[in-house]
């Protein structure tokens, strides 16, 4: 999932946009798998509800988000790694994008069908999504897609970790400008 050439960018990092789009991600998408760690750890009660409103927000929040930003990076080109990557980690990085990409949009998109397959609405800001499944059409399935969401939920922590440690890797190991262009400074 390269960025296209529609608009360059001379810049070293990236753009404004693109930065606020990967950033105010990552809180939510941190923040959608603590909440949902720190919630089965709770008694059931009206904390455990608050937090598991605030799981389906976020969630609901990254899922069109990631739209937004799939889209900016297609018409946006990112600012190059210097020194450039070899192939492999170029596929290497590409692979793991995809797959945090795929999850961005996965992951939601099954958490709010399991959750209408068992008959409970999901609202987001105060709007009630459409129903895709309803209680009589799903039931059967919420329970096996709710296993799939906590899965591929633990394989998003193992990839965002991934994600961490790599940019780590590339600036106190590498040496590259990689950490730097999505935190728009320069390195020393």
């Amino acid at each position: 999932m390269n960025a296209s050439n529609n608009a360059t960018n001379n810049s070293s990092v990236y753009d404004s946009v693109w930065r606020g789009l990967h950033w105010v991600m990552a809180l939510l998408v941190i923040s959608v798998l603590v909440v949902i760690e720190v919630k089965g750890e709770l008694p059931k009660g009206e904390l455990r509800r608050q937090l598991m409103s605030w799981h389906k927000q976020a969630g609901v929040a990254v899922f069109l988000l990631v739209w937004v930003r799939l889209w900016w990076r297609h018409a946006h080109r990112a600012p190059a790694i210097i020194p450039p990557l070899s192939d492999f980690m170029k596929r290497l990085a590409g692979l793991a994008h995809l797959g945090l990409y795929a999850l961005m949009i996965l992951l939601p998109a099954l958490g709010v069908l399991f959750q209408q397959a068992r008959g409970n609405e999901v609202v987001f800001l105060g709007w009630t999504l459409p129903w895709i499944l309803n209680d009589t059409s799903g039931i059967h399935y919420a329970k096996p897609m709710k296993s799939v969401h906590e899965w591929l939920g633990n394989v998003m922590i193992w990839l965002v970790g991934l994600h961490v440690a790599s940019a780590f890797f590339h600036h106190w190991i590498r040496r590259d400008n990689t950490l730097v262009r999505m935190l728009n400074a320069r390195r020393p």
